[in-house]
């Protein structure tokens, strides 16, 4: 699996919140949004929910809070992201 199409997928859903991979990507499936921000077209296939499940299996889950932070980093730093 493409480990971009990987991460992409992951932080989709951290940021809609679905903790389920056949679900996630049923949800990606749905939007075309979504599908353009994977890199897909309306008549291809997103891979199974078993290769995903089998991928993020691969990463210990550090490297996903890791890799969040600090795109949430640049965020702040780019003026994309502000709080209260």
């Amino acid at each position: 699996m493409d480990p971009v199409v990987f991460f992409k997928l992951v932080l989709v859903g951290y940021l809609e919140n679905i903790t389920n991979d056949r679900r996630l990507l049923e949800h990606c499936a749905m939007r075309l949004d979504l599908l353009y921000f994977l890199g897909y077209e309306l008549d291809e296939a997103l891979p199974w929910h078993s290769t995903v499940s089998r991928t993020r299996q691969l990463y210990p889950a550090t490297v996903f809070e890791q890799l969040f932070d600090r795109v949430f980093g640049l965020c702040v730093q780019q003026g994309l992201v502000a709080g209260l």
